[in-house]
């Protein structure tokens, strides 16, 4: 095909006409075009019209995903009317977008703390990650974990069921385990800039922390004596313990670096003007330490009349009895603060008296209560006119004046008015004034330039920024904008004037992302919610009143565990899963997007979560259909589809029936497809957040095809599994979310040993040193030949080679194999003698260009699914033809041109039958045949194969035999998939027959290839590791007498009890009656397992090993092909498997062994380069093409009766469970 020329943003380009401008911009890398219903794998569908560009001529925008390019044509990318069409086209599909980005307790806190995430942390049990997670935006969650005001709750939507999740009291019981306060995090590299902070409260130690830990130099001025401002001297003791203050403030100083100097007074140690001069940028948060007057007659020179926070302050630092009566004026926490501690300091009477009724206090409701849960009377719609005095000018009562509140005036608050003639005196010893503090700013030495101040006498800010009208200098906290405000306020202002004095000094802003919430198409109910069970909320355990008296000691005591728990599972879990990575929230915040341009009416959809892998929210669908189209057009299942029609139109199950219902096969691979987080997976585990995680991509160890994973790590112990970000790389159900039986069971964490009857807990040292010493000492009883030591097929290369030595050199037995293996009768040199080595001769690849697939002995979309999109692909795009042979059909049925349906056992009698015909018809000539190696033995061979006579026996009808010949006999590219250790389908002689069938063909003239899935991962490489019976490592034979020369000769010796001793690793053969039969008369076992298995119940000791994420080393798919896993996880023992092979072939006395697996693999390298090994069965790099060269074997005529395999490793119990319970039902054990 001729390239044609066109211009792209002025560009002169090269392109074929049947490529689109996207894929020409893509190729070219001119420009990043956002696209939503684009996928690379799917044809192109043009639904969200994000991808519009000018073509010059033209009068419309068009996609680029779809529009072909033309001779000449001249495309503009980006310009102000394509920007404006992509931001139309965002604005047309947020318009209707019924979702929450993050979740609105996240949006309603000032300091924007990951609510969800932490909590989510916390059910998971990662209480330290919970608490950095707090911190990141957060540096006090102790303190606010006391005494924060709690907007989050205010927005919980678990208040439409019952009550609010106690968010706060789950944040407390993070922060009182002692090890969140252990490590800080890494500051990076200095940047060389000073910034000095006035004022070492909340606000300003919040600004502290974040900048030094950015790598800015920060010094602190303080003027009190110690750090903490009002949350040491303005909030007492047995609200907040000023040991918990100590410890926050200390690791903020030790997280940023930060110099702190206390008893500096700026405007009388140091002046503003000097810090402006020697640092590049200030920032200013000196709190608000004076009082508002009550501006009555007697105030100023009564003695006993006191301002708030002169009085707490004084009260903190010498706290002095109080007797007498107590007036309290102010609704505010400061006023409940002071009444409080007077009814603890000894007062008999407390009063606290406020304008207005108690429902409109702004002080926390929890405090109100707790006022009055302490006696202390609250007199409302009440307002102090003047003071009352004694002679000797003390203090005698105070005359107050009742109080009406007038109509909602336009704040929408009712406004006090005093009542005429209604004053009365409340005699008292002592009243405080609580009615609002504001700054000190007078005494602060101002710089040349005046700072501009509010109406209030605070620094007029911009809020957004925290900066002053004087370059380089900002303000927050009480000393800023509308004045003094909580803690949680303050922090937020410390963190904006953090970020904006960061990108002062030189740095680049990050921009805000846009956040969609279901609060803009009104607040969500009950019904939407769905189907959730009340649960009550668990309130923190208060100190009675009678032991409050007198005492300072913290009235409220934390949560236990089972509270936190109880806490933690009562949250909805409200933001989105995809917020990191959501397309269209990204490209929202790229273009600018007014959520509210189009916004209107929308269709308020339940979550469906019936699925137990997968939850669907249709609300957040943008209708891109890629789920859709992935799930038909490539892996042929159609459990996905479009409903209804317009505004109606859903992504939804045919019939709207539950997913899990339909033919979905649980890959996942929809949800990978998706841009929005419409559809996303459920964990295996407590929690459930878009949390920040590290990403490692290895192997999946499930099946021989060995797909690439990428591994999302949370912590240690929680991570989940998504496919390969390559295009067209896909995962089955296994691969996704098998890692769920190793989140789910118990793990072994320390080495086991049999002691008086029971596993008990022991040291490695111990556990090796009795496994070698049994082993040995029945060796030296029997002999030798008495042990016997067994590995997965799941097991590293690296693994395998190890305990092959261990049992040949160190024990001395050549008893070794996979008792998988030998339950599964797998012949792993069944194609010696006709190739020269036994394994597939081509790669996956090989499928592209077959015009014909024949499939004998493999259900693909239940074993290998990635392999049957493959075929399936080949059928569709190639036009390749499918003969497909096994006693039961499978979704591959319905593509097949012909359909053998063998009994089982049967179909090695039934390829030598399509053989015969060929041979009759004179398609094979005998002349020929008996030239070819082997070809004389092969014609001798007296069975008659005839279709006649293998009709009866096969159960196959004559004319499906002479189609399937005559399929073949048009053919040029065939290649055979062969499930070699499947037993449904399998016959003694099928290998050798199809490998037969493949060396006939190609003596015509044809192209073939075989290929060999298996079920276990490493079936190729472990028949290489020495591990097998009669074979050393690197297929060098075993001729020692006692050798067992095959699967056959170890089970007659298991069966006859002549095995005394055994190592197993990774295998649990007491699973299944068959297996544990052979094992009866032992008097050891040992195990290597990384969970608890049976055989980890009968065994006399453990080792605990590592599964595939958590141990490096290689595997050999299928094809040979070596794959090298990463461990993504450490060892939950602190040792992987090859670690703890190392250590017991130390303790046998072994020498040379490889100590590490760089060794291991190095040493593996460099033997099979030197030995008999195939290349076609250790591929590393290149694969060799076959030559197709081999010798024509006379096939075995058995016929295998149809028997049952039992599984033997945790991953093929799994698998296997997996398979024969529905997918709704399904739950691991």
């Amino acid at each position: 095909m001729e390239k044609i020329c066109l211009k792209i943003n002025g560009k002169e380009v090269y392109a074929f006409p049947d490529q689109t401008i996207l894929d020409v911009v893509h190729q070219e890398k001119i420009d990043t075009i956002p696209t939503l219903c684009y996928s690379p794998e799917l044809e192109p569908y043009g639904s969200c019209f994000l991808c519009v560009v000018e073509i010059k001529g033209k009068a419309n925008l068009v996609p680029a995903c779809s529009t072909r390019v033309a001779p000449n044509m001249e495309v503009i990318t980006k310009s102000e009317r394509v920007v404006q069409g992509r931001r139309s086209a965002l604005e047309l599909l947020l318009s209707n977008h019924y979702a929450d980005c993050v979740s609105p307790c996240q949006l309603s806190c000032p300091a924007h703390v990951d609510v969800q995430g932490y909590i989510a942390l916390a059910a998971m049990g990662r209480y330290k990650e919970a608490v950095d997670l707090i911190r990141k935006t957060n540096p006090f969650p102790a303190i606010c974990g006391r005494v924060c005001v709690r907007k989050c709750e205010s927005v919980c939507r678990r208040k439409e069921i019952e009550e609010a999740v106690g968010i706060n009291n789950i944040k407390r019981y993070l922060t009182d385990k002692p090890f969140v306060y252990e490590e800080v995090p890494t500051r990076r590299s200095s940047s060389g800039k000073k910034v000095a902070i006035v004022g070492a409260g909340p606000s300003g130690l919040t600004a502290a922390y974040f900048l030094g830990l950015w790598g800015h130099s920060v010094s602190i001025w303080e003027a009190m004596p110690k750090a903490g401002g009002m949350l040491r001297y303005g909030i007492p003791e047995y609200r907040l313990p000023k040991q918990i203050l100590d410890k926050e403030i200390d690791y903020i100083l030790r997280a940023s670096g930060a110099t702190l100097q206390t008893n500096a007074r700026v405007g009388q140690h140091i002046s503003l003007d000097d810090l402006q001069k020697n640092f590049d940028a200030v920032y200013i948060a000196a709190g608000a330490w004076a009082s508002n007057k009550m501006r009555i007659p007697g105030e100023e020179d009564t003695k006993g009349v006191y301002l708030g926070v002169n009085f707490l302050r004084e009260k903190t630092e010498n706290p002095s009895s109080v007797s007498g009566t107590v007036i309290v004026v102010g609704g505010g926490n400061t006023a409940m603060d002071a009444a409080r501690v007077s009814w603890r300091l000894g007062a008999e009477k407390v009063i606290i008296l406020y304008r207005r009724t108690k429902t409109e206090m702004p002080a926390d409701p929890m405090e109100v209560q707790e006022c009055l849960n302490e006696k202390i009377e609250i007199i409302e719609l009440a307002a102090p006119v003047a003071i009352i005095k004694r002679e000797d000018n003390s203090l005698k009562a105070l005359r107050c004046i009742r109080m009406i509140l007038s109509e909602e005036d336009s704040s929408g608050r009712r406004r006090p008015v005093p009542q005429e003639g209604s004053e009365f005196d409340l005699p008292c010893d002592l009243v405080i004034t609580a009615i609002g503090q504001q700054p000190l700013l007078k005494n602060m030495t101002q710089v040349k330039e005046e700072i501009r101040q509010t109406r209030w006498g605070t620094y007029s800010v911009d809020t957004r920024t925290m900066a002053t009208n004087i370059k380089g200098i900002f303000a927050g906290g009480d000393v800023a904008d509308d004045g003094p405000t909580v803690v949680i306020d303050a922090i937020s202002d410390g963190s904006k004037a953090a970020h904006s004095i960061h990108q002062y000094l030189g740095n680049e802003a990050l921009a805000e992302p846009l956040n969609a919430t279901k609060e803009l198409f009104g607040c969500p109910t009950k019904n939407e919610l769905g189907d959730i069970k009340e649960s009550p909320r668990h309130n923190l355990y208060d100190m009675e009143v009678a032991e409050r008296r007198l005492n300072f000691k913290e009235v409220t005591h934390g949560y236990e565990e089972e509270d936190a728990t109880h806490e933690c599972e009562r949250c909805l879990s409200c933001g989105c899963m995809a917020s990191q990575e959501c397309l269209l929230r990204q490209y929202a915040t790229e273009y600018q997007v007014d959520m509210k341009h189009f916004i209107g009416y929308t269709r308020k959809q339940r979550v469906d979560d019936r699925h137990p892998y997968i939850v669907y929210d249709s609300n957040k669908c943008i209708l891109c259909a890629r789920c859709v189209r992935t799930c038909s057009k490539i892996l042929h299942t159609s459990a996905l589809g479009l409903i209804n029609r317009g505004f109606k139109t859903e992504v939804r199950p045919a019939m709207n029936d539950p997913l899990a219902l339909t033919n979905c096969v649980s890959c996942g691979n929809c949800v990978d497809s998706c841009p929005t987080g419409a559809l996303s997976v459920k964990f295996p585990f407590p929690g459930r957040a878009d949390l920040e995680r590290t990403k490692k991509s290895t192997f999946c160890s499930f099946c021989s095809l060995e797909c690439p994973i990428l591994v999302h790590k949370i912590a240690e112990d929680r991570y989940f599994v998504e496919s390969s970000p390559v295009p067209g790389e896909y995962l089955c159900r296994f691969g996704r979310f098998g890692y769920e039986i190793f989140v789910k069971q118990p793990k072994i964490l320390k080495p086991l040993l049999l002691k008086k009857g029971h596993l008990q807990e022991s040291s490695w040292e111990e556990t090796c040193e009795v496994i070698t010493h049994s082993l040995k000492q029945i060796a030296q009883k029997y002999g030798p030949e008495s042990i016997a030591i067994f590995a997965s097929p799941e097991a590293t290369n690296e693994e395998v080679y190890l305990l092959s030595l261990i049992a040949r050199e160190g024990i001395g037995t050549s008893n070794t194999g996979s008792l998988s293996l030998m339950m599964h009768g797998v012949n792993s040199h069944a194609l010696d003698n006709s190739f020269g080595f036994t394994g597939s001769t081509a790669g996956i690849e090989a499928l592209q260009n077959a015009d014909l697939i024949v499939c004998n002995n493999v259900d693909l979309e239940r074993d290998n699914l990635i392999l049957s999109i493959a075929v399936i692909e080949a059928i569709q795009k190639n036009k390749a033809r499918l003969i497909h042979c096994s006693s039961a059909t499978s979704s591959l049925s319905k593509f097949a041109q012909v359909h053998l349906d063998p009994i089982r056992g049967t179909s090695a009698l039934l390829w030598n039958t399509v053989i015969q015909e060929l041979i009759e018809k004179h398609f094979f000539s005998r002349d020929e045949i008996a030239q070819m190696p082997g070809g004389k033995e092969f014609l001798e061979d007296s069975f008659d194969y005839s279709a006649e006579a293998l009709e009866e026996k096969t159960g196959v009808e004559k004319d499906k035999i002479l189609k399937a010949a005559k399929t073949i006999q048009n053919a040029k590219r065939i290649v055979f998939i062969h499930g070699t250790d499947r037993v449904s389908d399998r016959s003694p002689g099928d290998m050798v027959t199809l490998a037969n069938f493949s060396l006939l063909l190609r003596s015509k003239g044809l192209h073939t290839e075989l290929l060999f899935p298996a079920l276990f991962s490493n079936l190729s490489g472990i028949s290489l590791m020495g591990i097998e019976p009669g074979w050393k490592a690197f297929r060098v034979q075993d001729k020692r007498s006692s050798s067992p020369s095959s699967y056959q000769d170890l089970k007659a010796l298991l069966a006859q009890g002549k095995i005394k001793g055994v190592l197993i690793l990774g295998e649990d053969p007491m699973h299944d009656s068959t297996t544990s039969a052979y094992f009866q008369g032992l008097e050891f076992l040992g195990v290597i397992e990384s969970g608890y298995t049976q055989t980890v119940k009968f065994a006399d000791a453990v080792l605990p090993g590592t599964m595939y994420l958590e141990s490096s080393g290689t595997r050999c798919d299928f094809t040979g092909k070596v794959k090298k896993y990463d461990a993504v996880l450490n060892p939950p023992s602190g040792k992987n498997t090859f670690e703890v092979l190392v250590q017991l072939a130390t303790c046998l006395g072994l020498k040379g062994i490889p100590e590490t697996i760089q060794e291991a693999q190095d040493y593996i390298q460099k033997s099979i380069q030197d030995s008999a090994v195939s290349p076609y069965q250790w591929v590393v790099s290149q694969r060799p093409i076959w030559d197709g060269k081999g010798k024509l074997v006379v096939a075995s005529h058995e016929i295998l009766p149809e028997h049952i395999v039992p599984c033997l490793t945790r991953m093929s119990v799994y698998k296997e469970e997996a398979k024969t319970v529905e997918i709704a039902y399904f739950k691991v054990h």
